[in-house]
């Protein structure tokens, strides 16, 4: 694809630290070329095709059910930026915004769909959430501080998660890691040190 912002490249390297889990590791044999043929291939790369899952099978964090058009079992790690870069960062508007706020709709689009995550952004920043960061949208977020936005984003995807749970039981066994995910995007957005 080319190269990358760096705000991108810090982005979808902690997003694989959830999508394939805390051991991502690029120097782990199968990770880079995602192999799926023994268990440590497809832990390298996150290879998992969950029947309670309702992504389906998912590679790198890339769920079939969502992306129907890629073909997630033969996918590689540079298939796999490139499907992030376009499908949630350059459609989630991230390359137009403050890089904390940008690092966590890049998340948030991950979770739960670019339009959903806009959704969230547009509701802290308290305009219409129609679900599509436009020019207006984009002008009142880069005027506000990022890190209260962020603050508001992460308390509605808690809620998000909490209402998935409340309504589908079956999805219990996800809400733990849910949650920390947003407990730990939240550390790493607001992290004052932290630079994007």
């Amino acid at each position: 694809m080319g190269t990358y912002s760096q705000a991108f490249e810090q982005a979808v390297n902690h997003a694989m630290l959830y999508e394939v889990g805390g051991w991502w590791n690029l120097n782990t044999p199968g990770a880079k070329e995602g192999w799926i043929d023994t268990p440590d291939h497809r832990k390298a790369c996150g290879y998992s095709n969950d029947p309670d899952d309702h992504g389906g099978e998912t590679k790198y964090g890339i769920a079939k059910n969502a992306n129907p058009s890629i073909d997630v079992t033969h996918l590689d790690w540079e298939g796999a930026k490139a499907v992030y870069y376009s499908h949630y960062w350059l459609n989630g508007k991230c390359d137009k915004m403050n890089g904390r706020v940008a690092a966590l709709n890049f998340d948030g689009g991950i979770q739960h769909g670019p339009g959903t995550a806009a959704k969230f952004i547009q509701r802290a920043i308290g305009v219409d959430d129609d679900g599509a960061i436009g020019p207006g949208t984009l002008s009142v977020l880069n005027s506000k501080e990022p890190i209260p936005v962020c603050n508001s984003v992460c308390d509605q995807r808690a809620k998000y998660y909490n209402d998935i749970v409340a309504n589908n039981s079956s999805q219990q066994k996800y809400l733990a890691g849910w949650l920390r995910r947003v407990t730990e995007m939240r550390a790493f957005v607001t992290d004052p040190n932290k630079q994007f």
